[in-house]
């Protein structure tokens, strides 16, 4: 059983990029959970002021919602289901602690080890999955309209498709920081994480591809390996005057950087009713419906 001292000697660490050694070698993310990534953890980590802890084998990690309340993400490794590693890391934080990204099951085993704890479903926190080669081929029926929007892009303009290297790394730093000023109301707190993620290319394993028409930036997609068969697209951005411009670099990005993988992982829709039409008019194969517990 943890111990009230041993509950006050656990060390919370900031993360940094020395730690994704340690992060992918103590659990793989078998879900395919785009929060549970050590890239998203890593370009997030100011925002949500992230510090992890090692105990009993397992990695915890705790942040900050929104709101200020105090998150604890659930542990990862071999013990993460013992109470005494939820336990600690709960009893670490003051007050009321939410812990997520948890599963249907996974939360209600937690429910039953954990007296006076809440389940919760995340409004907003699905995470859309779809299978690669869908997003990349676009076959079928269902799909018309997405080959349309194509079919006009490619026929209303000559564009360059171009993966973005070590080499070109300047090209994917002009092309955000252009369509963050070209986009209305683009949240100044992702572009942070964009321009983290981009100072960190190479050493967070991203991947990247753009599209520029007649010289102008028109779209970019990042995004990383999260487990053995499942890619996270963390960032996906397009200049709508351009028509077509989401619906090429969606089906680009899936067809030539991800054809080593089975699934798409596109994040979630935030609760915004635009953002969760579009997820959905792409078929996803599967949803990662996102709970939390409430611990008090």
């Amino acid at each position: 059983m943890i111990t009230e001292s041993a509950i006050n000697t656990i060390i919370w660490k900031p993360i940094t990029l020395s730690d994704r050694e340690l992060f992918e070698k103590t659990g793989e993310n078998k879900e395919g959970i785009a929060m549970f990534g050590f890239p998203s953890l890593f370009f997030w980590k100011n925002y949500y002021k992230t510090s992890f802890a090692v105990i009993n084998g397992n990695i915890v990690c705790r942040g900050l919602s929104d709101s200020g309340k105090c998150v604890i993400y659930f542990p990862r490794g071999l013990n993460n289901m013992t109470e005494d590693t939820v336990r600690s890391a709960v009893d670490s934080c003051d007050g009321k602690v939410r812990l997520y990204p948890l599963t249907e099951d996974t939360a209600n085993k937690i429910k039953e080890a954990i007296p006076n704890s809440n389940v919760k479903l995340l409004d907003g926190k699905c995470e859309y999955v779809y299978n690669q080669s869908d997003l990349a081929n676009l076959a079928g029926k269902k799909y018309h309209a997405k080959r349309n929007h194509i079919a006009k892009f490619d026929k209303n303009y000559v564009y360059e498709y171009i993966e973005v290297t070590n080499d070109n790394l300047d090209m994917l730093a002009e092309c955000a920081e252009h369509l963050f000023n070209k986009i209305e109301n683009s949240p100044k707190e992702e572009y942070t994480a964009i321009k983290c993620a981009i100072e960190h290319f190479g050493d967070l394993g991203l991947r990247a591809a753009l599209i520029k028409v007649d010289g102008k930036y028109v779209a970019y997609s990042i995004g990383s390996r999260i487990n053995g068969n499942t890619a996270d697209i963390h960032f996906e951005k397009a200049d709508r005057d351009f028509e077509g411009s989401y619906a090429k670099i969606n089906n680009c990005f899936a067809k030539n950087a991800w054809q080593d993988v089975l699934f798409l992982n596109r994040e979630e829709d935030l609760g915004l009713e635009g953002l969760r039409k579009a997820k959905l008019s792409y078929y996803p194969a599967k949803l990662n419906q996102m709970y939390s517990i409430e611990i008090f």
